[in-house]
């Protein structure tokens, strides 16, 4: 059997590990930013919002953008857009530069985790498709972990310009490639033998179109409901990680620019375990219990790890242990990641079909990133009154709600109607 498919989702780790280097060169840079602008943190948490909002709003119609022009056009159009927008960020001249420059690139980069979800339906079998998304994303956790060291070197020796300027050539550097390799299904890549594409068992027809119905059966289904309230809990706590550990170690703790990246890649490094963690461990969990009972439990336990590791590092912040805290928020992040191959797998299951996935995927995610934005104001306001341990562990009660949604708003009735229907759209196709 051909292995066109790891092929592929090499390249979508690759472009997901570019996009995540995009944003974490930003959070490095922000003392120096602050310092050569005289930006206090209201301006920063402003820039951080910007960037957020438009990302989150982008991912509405840059899920229908992946569907309408298919894999092999849409990430290429993105991933150039958003590297372009990355170098042209040291140009920035003003506030609202700041904003325009960073607004264009989340542009750019919101339809990204579309493009995972929809090559996760397309391209891998239902047996690993938690696996292959998670390998895939976990490029989400090795960009900011090597991002952060390359980032915080680069600024050290050449300054923070060449963060930008670097990290966006590397992005338009995979662009030739993804076009060369990846087709939009695996029936029109002659690379896939008969074998494989048995394997991934693709019946998605080319001329199939979205099912509108369908999107509106899962919006407004429970399970839906209950997811939409996954996704947004899910939006706070991935980015108050993501966008605010180096400052939380710089500020707190008063370590260099240098230190706090090192420190802050270490939770990178764990989150990138919790992600490696989660595809096969959901997928195994999937063939030992029926699919939803197994996404509420790798949903539910290792989520409710995360938090004893929040509140106990709200305690060693406190108490001024920078080492101690910097692991405990990493570990909360291996386990915090260690849930994605559950809950973000189920909106793949519960498409309409496959001409719908990126839309109805882009939909929560842009739910989720709504919250993100708004995470930026929230946090740099209770760091500013309370401190960065207090605000960190306002995450706390997004976790406990996180839970609580899977374990009790979704449900079995509502998911197993949607999840047959996608199988019905499946045979559908294959029957065309």
């Amino acid at each position: 059997m051909t292995k066109q498919r790891y092929w592929v989702f090499l390249l979508m780790f690759l472009s997901v590990f570019v996009n995540y280097m995009d944003r974490v060169n930003f959070s490095v840079s922000i003392p120096a930013i602050r310092h050569a602008f005289g930006f206090d943190l209201g301006n920063i948490s402003a820039i951080l919002f910007a960037w957020g909002i438009i990302y989150a709003i982008f991912n509405f119609p840059g899920g229908l953008l992946v569907d309408k022009l298919g894999l092999r056009k849409a990430l290429p159009l993105l991933l150039g857009w958003w590297s372009i927008f990355t170098i042209l960020t040291p140009f920035a001249q003003t506030l609202f530069g700041w904003f325009a420059v960073r607004g264009l690139m989340a542009a750019g980069e919101a339809p990204i985790w579309p493009v995972n979800a929809k090559l996760a339906n397309t391209w891998a079998a239902p047996g690993e498709r938690s696996t292959l998304y998670t390998l895939a994303g976990s490029g989400q956790y090795v960009g900011p972990a090597i991002g952060a060291i390359l980032a915080g070197l680069i600024l050290h020796w050449f300054g923070w310009e060449w963060t930008f300027i670097s990290f966006g050539v590397l992005g338009l550097a995979i662009v030739p490639f993804w076009y060369a390799v990846v087709r939009d299904r695996p029936a029109l890549d002659p690379r896939v033998d008969a074998r494989e594409l048995a394997h991934i068992d693709n019946r998605a027809h080319p001329d199939e179109k979205p099912d509108w119905e369908g999107v509106r059966n899962v919006v407004c289904s429970r399970t839906g409901i209950g997811m939409l309230l996954v996704y947004l809990t899910f939006g706070y706590i991935l980015f108050t990680f993501l966008n605010w550990m180096p400052t939380y170690m710089y500020d707190t703790f008063h370590l260099d620019i240098l230190k706090s990246a090192l420190w802050s890649s270490l939770g990178s490094w764990l989150g990138l375990a919790g992600f490696l963690l989660s595809g096969p461990l959901n997928d195994r969990l999937a063939r030992r219990y029926d699919r939803l009972t197994a996404r509420k439990i790798g949903t539910a336990v290792p989520m409710a790890v995360g938090m004893v590791c929040v509140l106990l590092s709200v305690y060693s912040g406190q108490a001024g242990f920078a080492a101690l805290t910097a692991v405990l928020i990493g570990f909360a992040q291996l386990a915090m990641n260690a849930t994605v191959g559950a809950w973000a797998v189920s909106i793949i299951d519960i498409s309409p079909n496959m001409a719908s996935t990126g839309f109805v995927y882009g939909i929560y995610n842009g739910v989720l990133n709504v919250m993100g934005a708004f995470n930026a104001l929230i946090i740099g306001a209770l760091a500013t009154h309370y401190g960065f341990p207090a605000a960190f562990g306002s995450a706390l009660a997004f976790m406990g709600i996180f839970i609580l949604s899977m374990l009790f708003i979704v449900d079995k009735k509502s998911y197993g109607e949607l999840t047959a229907r996608a199988q019905r759209a499946r045979l559908a196709a294959s029957v065309a």
